[in-house]
């Protein structure tokens, strides 16, 4: 209301030179041109500070906040930048160590699997040597009854063509007073 009451006398003194440009008929004086001019100012002079303004100051924060944001998100990525370059640097030592570290694994487990070879090695040497042996004695333990049996057939054959019956029951009585002089020992 204040406002309008500034006004008040600029609204009188249009009116009085509206009055003069109505009783001279013809062109409007230029008092009445000045008055019209300041109206027209002042009224955009009020849009603008009614409406544009705070829509600049609006509009300056906005850009202030974003301003800091950036400011925000190019420190942070400067240090997501500055911690990855540390990685790098470090990224070299890192592979030497693993690759360090594979080599003597790669070592270990080659002397490992060595040490199992050697060991499966001599196993199957005891293994085979031991199956060797059973086989031997199995084929000795053959051999000999082969022998005895062939020994029987042969001694069979000259008993049954070289004695009588006479000569068989020296022989049978020689054997179980053999029998018995073993069993009294």
């Amino acid at each position: 209301m204040l406002r309008l009451a500034a006004l008040y006398p600029l609204f009188a003194l249009l009116a009085r030179a509206a009055a003069e440009a109505e009783g001279h008929g013809a062109e409007p004086s230029i008092t009445f041109k000045w008055i019209n001019f300041a109206i027209l100012a002042v009224g955009l002079i009020y849009l603008i500070a009614k409406f544009a303004l705070p829509a600049l100051k609006a509009r300056a924060s906005a850009i202030g906040e974003d301003l800091a944001s950036s400011k925000a998100t190019v420190q942070q990525a400067e240090a997501q930048v500055a911690q990855l370059t540390s990685k790098l640097s470090n990224f070299d030592s890192e592979i030497k160590s693993i690759r360090e570290r594979a080599l003597a694994e790669r070592e270990a487990e080659g002397k490992r699997i060595a040490e199992q070879t050697q060991l499966m090695l001599a196993k199957v040497a005891a293994h085979r040597e031991t199956e060797i042996g059973n086989l031997t004695q199995v084929a000795q333990s053959q051999l000999r009854s082969f022998t005895v049996e062939k020994a029987l057939e042969i001694a069979h054959a000259r008993l049954a063509t070289q004695t009588d019956p006479a000569t068989q029951g020296a022989l049978v009585a020689a054997f179980v007073s053999d029998l018995k002089q073993q069993e009294a020992r």
